[in-house]
């Protein structure tokens, strides 16, 4: 059976009931005060937590800080954030309630927080904030930059979306000269025009160069492969990590290649006419030791093969959306024999041939470290690709099955679990298009000693289920589309 929902720990308890004692406090102070005096009010909190600075560890407030929404605060969230904020405080991260707060509160209370690692400020930078932080943060490691977004409308009357982080902001992130992580607004043009402030891709090439730690980028519906390879100034070697590159040639992704000569994760989605197997050669003959690729709207080609026979034993993670029906049994098994260490694999096929034989012997010591699993789109048999690849592992942990055709699949559920293929699974994603009774769903959370999440789409109302979750003390969420 599923886990059971375990008590709240000693600890979780203790945080709780101090949230809750120190919301009470800041809200009989802040009812004490009319609201002309906020700062005899914001005075009187400092003292609040001097006392409490003499009383808790200054490493429990990182705690308390982001913990703060398990109690809700009545009041100005000013007045809790006063309380809880310690000089010396290593981890902030903005909660919804926070989005209303002043700009002058931000740039007064950050000031203050100089041993700050990482700073989650989605949704209220901007450039002032950023200023600040670049003046006194200097430890960040991590930062959310995400621009607050004003409405105003424009001459036609329509909604118009403004923001508030520009090159000008970006310039004092580089001062941020430990940070690894940084998450961001995508640049102009990439999505929409927009008024107000807004990066460019001339700004967050200087940023990059100039943050020498740098591993991570993230920016929503960017592609930023595609932004450095584009790039009319030298630029490199850089930290990355990890990037994405939507309209690759095989040139591009040799300049990225040398761009980035630390890159581990590589994701890339051919949307252009340059040739896909160029590009695959250019990532064989390089010299990167890439642990995860995604290639989207691939072909398992020699090209591919050659490839995974060079790169593969670095490979833990790989993904495939596979689209000229390339995909067969021979490719499936050479892959796992070129990637010994995958514990994770996607493989997304709209193959006619890929096919298990009757009598077809598995080679041994294939995927026997997987741990999560892919698999869609059609046009295979279900049970036979699936038996396959879980008679591969004793692993299995991550198990995610997408399908065109509506499907009921309770008999290769069944025959699954009496097998004993389910029993280590924690996550378990079926398509809508795959039906299953509320009778298997339940002989799943009976037979499955680890499932915690678990999303299908029940042919019948789901009460039965949730009542058998919670009589039970189920450790077990339902998961939604």
């Amino acid at each position: 059976m599923a886990p059971h929902r375990q008590p709240s720990s000693l600890f979780q308890i203790c945080v709780k009931s101090s949230i809750s004692l120190i919301n009470a406090s800041c809200y009989f102070i802040e009812k004490s005060y009319p609201e002309h005096k906020f700062p005899n009010c914001e005075q009187e909190i400092k003292e609040l937590k001097l006392q409490l600075m003499k009383l808790l560890p200054a490493r429990l407030f990182d705690v308390l800080c982001s913990q703060r929404t398990c109690c809700v605060y009545r009041g100005d969230p000013r007045v809790q954030l006063l309380a809880l904020t310690h000089p010396n405080i290593s981890i902030f991260r903005k909660c919804d309630t926070d989005n209303g707060i002043p700009l002058s509160f931000w740039l007064s209370t950050l000031s203050t927080l100089k041993r700050l690692v990482v700073l989650d400020l989605k949704f209220i930078c901007t450039d002032e904030i950023l200023e600040v932080v670049g003046q006194n943060c200097l430890l960040l490691e991590e930062i959310n930059i995400v621009s607050r977004v004003d409405i105003c409308k424009s001459l036609f009357n329509a909604s118009v979306l403004i923001r508030n982080v520009s090159d000008a902001g970006l310039s004092f992130v580089t001062n941020l000269k430990h940070l690894r992580i940084l998450s961001m607004d995508p640049p102009r043009n990439e999505r929409a025009n927009r008024i107000g402030r807004c990066v460019s891709q001339a700004g967050i090439i200087m940023c990059v160069t100039k943050l020498p730690y740098l591993e991570e980028l993230r920016i929503e519906s960017c592609d930023i492969g595609s932004t450095l390879i584009s790039s009319t100034i030298d630029i490199g070697p850089l930290s990355l990590r990890k990037i994405n590159c939507h309209f690759a040639s095989a040139d591009g992704v040799r300049k990225l290649l040398k761009i980035c000569p630390f890159l581990r994760e590589l994701s890339i989605t051919h949307l252009s006419e340059y040739s896909k197997d160029s590009i695959l050669e250019q990532i064989r003959i390089s010299e990167a030791r890439l642990y995860r690729l995604d290639l989207s709207f691939f072909s398992y080609s020699e090209s591919m093969q050659q490839l995974l026979t060079v790169k593969g034993r670095y490979l833990t993670h790989f993904s495939l959306w596979e689209i000229d029906h390339s995909m067969t049994l021979d490719a499936v098994i050479s892959l796992g024999k070129c990637c010994p260490n995958l514990n994770t694999l996607c493989l997304m096929t709209q193959s006619n041939c890929l096919v298990i034989p009757k009598y077809f012997q598995r080679p041994k010591k294939i995927f026997s470290e997987l741990r999560s699993l892919t698999l869609g789109n059609d046009h295979f048999s279900l049970r036979d690709i699936l038996t396959f690849f879980l008679e591969c592992t004793d692993s299995m942990q991550k198990l995610i099955l997408k399908y065109q055709r509506r499907s009921m699949i309770d008999d290769i559920i069944l025959q699954l679990l009496e097998k004993g293929y389910l029993r280590n699974l924690n996550y378990l994603w079926l398509d809508c298009t795959l039906v299953v009774t509320t009778k298997v769903a339940k002989k799943i959370i009976q037979m499955c000693d680890k499932l915690q999440i678990f999303t299908v789409d029940y042919s019948v109302e789901m009460v039965d289920i949730i009542r058998y979750i919670n009589d039970n003390n189920l450790d077990l969420k339902l998961g939604t589309y």
